[in-house]
């Protein structure tokens, strides 16, 4: 396996790197340790392995992740996705967030993981897998949630082409966390075939939806996805009819066993490429953008 660090930004006394893998199957991964932005994903064809596509959205130069308001392919936390009125209630008492979704606070605010320049702790490479593990020391009332909050991300790739993220934490008084990536995908590429979404399949291991309200805040219902656009049981394509409707953008309980299993899988029909996803967390968020 290859792996490059090379120092792309030193402005603000902030040591911003780009960490690219690949591994001896010609897969390979780039990433920033500023958000921990992933700045491309490359997959070989079947047929060429010495012809890749980038089948991950983002910017063309990776530094563009500092003035991002998309999340594109980045960590987010403290809390992922909406909070109803930026506001929670913990050991009763009230805490009040900096809203910056409307009036609720969107995957942790106006800065965020996304925002903050992580540490790489250290690059291990075995025979087959390189892992990168990046911390990062979240200040007690930073984006006002209560805590020191000790993060660590890991990043690791190895040779059967599994990319794997594993995120933990750590606090010093009771808060709340729940971290995650945002990866934007198009597994059409960035060559001959790039375009919207439409010809790709998606299959969802969820049998239920989180019922949302109009400004997306889950209501706490459930609903069975059965005779409705969020049925992805089976797989099934992406119509120009469901993006002619707004798409989605909508959380799917996968899981409550609290074990790794598979959750979903999408690819193209145009590259045969995509990928398929393990989780050990109760919902998937499938958004088409």
């Amino acid at each position: 396996m290859k792996i490059t660090k090379e120092l792309i930004s030193s402005a603000d006394d902030q040591n911003i790197y780009l960490v690219s893998i690949t591994n001896d199957n010609n897969f390979s991964v780039t990433f920033s340790n500023f958000g921990g932005y992933i700045h491309q994903v490359l997959i070989p064809y079947e047929n060429n392995l010495e012809i890749t596509e980038d089948v991950i959205l983002g910017y063309e130069n990776p530094l563009g992740c500092i003035t991002d308001r998309s999340f594109f392919n980045v960590i987010t936390g403290r809390v992922c996705n909406r909070m109803k009125d930026a506001e929670f209630i913990l050991n009763n008492e009230k805490y009040k967030l900096n809203n910056n979704n409307g009036n609720n606070h969107l995957h942790g605010g106006s800065t965020g993981f996304n925002k903050r320049l992580w540490t790489i702790n250290s690059i291990e490479e075995n025979k087959d897998e390189v892992t990168v593990l990046m911390s990062y020391l979240s200040k007690h009332l930073e984006e006002k949630y209560p805590g020191n909050l000790s993060c660590t991300t890991e990043y690791k790739f190895n040779n059967n082409n599994e990319f794997s993220i594993c995120y933990s934490a750590t606090t010093d008084r009771d808060t709340i966390v729940n971290i995650t990536n945002h990866n934007y995908w198009n597994f059409h590429g960035h060559n001959d075939h790039y375009g919207k979404i439409l010809n790709h399949s998606v299959q969802i291991y969820g049998k239920d939806v989180c019922e949302v309200e109009s400004d997306l805040i889950p209501s706490g219902n459930l609903i069975n996805v059965a005779n409705t656009k969020y049925d992805f049981i089976e797989s099934n394509p992406i119509s120009k009819e469901l993006i002619d409707q707004g798409g989605i953008d909508i959380n799917y309980a996968v899981n409550n066993e609290k074990e790794m299993k598979p959750v979903g899988r999408v690819w193209s029909h145009l590259t045969g490429m995509g990928v398929q996803y393990s989780s050990d967390q109760p919902g998937l968020q499938f958004y088409t953008g």
